[in-house]
């Protein structure tokens, strides 16, 4: 009947908005903190201590003390940083989001955040103290560690590689580039431990053959002192496929660079076993906020997970 169909329309109707609300949960969840930040509820008298994972909503005031920084995910997904010390009103901060529905950076934020607690932080140590890597790496007997596995497909044309330091402080690295035939197709030298490779890079460009490059790296004087070869193979680009389309996603919803996107970007890049294109996203996230204990302490996390090291320089 007419009245059946009413009240099944309204019965999914308020099921549908208490599954949304109940979803939802938040305003905002505190991704990283820095400094004794806190938060007074709504209608509490007293602040609480701000921690990460805590669940913001509206009503809720937000105290950043001097010196202080706090980076959140709102419902929506977009991410919101706070630099300077002072109270605010979640109401005011939600207000000043965008609006819209997309909520695909919250499921990456949730990803970072757990693997973040004490409990994932600790379990994390055990499973790979013991162990040479998760995958197989190229460098556990090489004089120079470098932070890859021998073979890694890359998305971004600009990644950064990195490798442990010698005993030398003033050594100078030789950062040799080679085809598929190990043909030479650029060199380069820097003091520090990292080096960036442009795809884009015409030496390059006109030179890869079936998108992949090997890379090794040495001390200049010595080469003895060297990394084993490691091939980093561009990843196949196909506008349509589902990747592509979750990552173009992603990056509309987060908007501008920022420490806290390359967090959730370095997670996503992560869970796509594209571990250089998240590497460059930590350096990324680092250099923004080096300040920020936190963005070192989820590098060497990740690290650790991919079993590349046991701290982060």
């Amino acid at each position: 009947t007419i009245m059946t169909r009413k009240i099944s329309l309204l019965v999914a109707g308020l099921a549908f908005i208490a599954f949304t609300s109940f979803g939802q949960g938040y305003t905002f969840r505190v991704m990283v903190s820095k400094g004794e930040n806190k938060i007074k509820t709504s209608g509490a008298a007293d602040w609480q201590a701000l921690r990460i994972g805590g669940k913001l909503n509206d009503g809720d005031e937000l105290q950043v003390a001097e010196n202080g920084y706090i980076g959140m995910v709102h419902k929506t997904g977009k991410t919101k940083e706070i630099k300077s010390s002072g109270n605010y009103d979640i109401s005011e901060l939600s207000g000043e989001i965008a609006a819209g529905s997309d909520n695909i950076a919250t499921k990456y934020a949730d990803f970072v955040i757990s693997k973040m607690s004490p409990e994932e932080r600790e379990a994390n140590r055990r499973k790979y103290a013991s162990v040479t890597g998760a995958v197989e790496r190229g460098d556990s007997d090489a004089s120079i560690n470098i932070f890859m596995p021998t073979s890694v497909s890359v998305y971004n044309p600009q990644v950064m590689i990195r490798w442990d330091p010698v005993a030398d402080d003033n050594a100078t690295y030789v950062v040799k580039l080679k085809d598929l035939f190990e043909q030479t197709i650029m060199v380069a030298e820097t003091d520090d431990t990292n080096y960036t490779i442009d795809f884009n890079d015409s030496k390059l460009s006109n030179a890869i053959v079936e998108d992949l490059v090997i890379v090794n790296v040495s001390v200049k004087g010595d080469e003895e002192i060297q990394s084993k070869n490691a091939a980093i193979e561009r990843f196949s680009s196909d506008a349509s496929s589902s990747f592509e389309v979750e990552l173009k996603d992603l990056q509309t919803n987060l908007g501008d660079q920022s420490s806290i996107n390359n967090l959730i970007l370095a997670e996503f890049y992560e869970e796509n076993n594209l571990l250089l294109d998240a590497l460059t996203s930590y350096e990324y996230a680092i250099k923004m906020s080096p300040d920020v204990e936190y963005y070192k302490e989820a590098y060497e996390e990740f690290l650790l997970r991919t079993g590349d090291r046991k701290s982060v320089v």
